[in-house]
């Protein structure tokens, strides 16, 4: 049996976050589609990360503001290498 990689707690907690990762992710990149994406990765990268749910929601929501600005970056980065 396998185990779930979320628990109810970091999945409340990243729902939590998805809008505002989008957010940050939308301002940089300025395109529905990437930020879309950029804001998966981001959240992707926070839930499998070896502890990323301790501490405050501040410190929390910081973290994902990190986590989704280098994946803004790399999705522009992508998608200039592309064109």
């Amino acid at each position: 049996m396998s185990r779930a990689i979320l628990t109810p707690c970091k999945l409340q907690q990243l729902k939590g976050i998805e809008q505002y990762a989008y957010q940050v992710a939308h301002f940089i990149l300025q395109d529905a589609y990437l930020a879309e994406e950029a804001a998966k990765a981001a959240l992707l990268q926070l839930c499998l990360a070896h502890k990323p749910f301790e501490g405050t929601a501040e410190e929390l929501q910081g973290l994902a503001k990190k986590l989704t600005i280098s994946a803004s970056i790399k999705a522009a980065g992508s998608v200039s290498i592309s064109r």
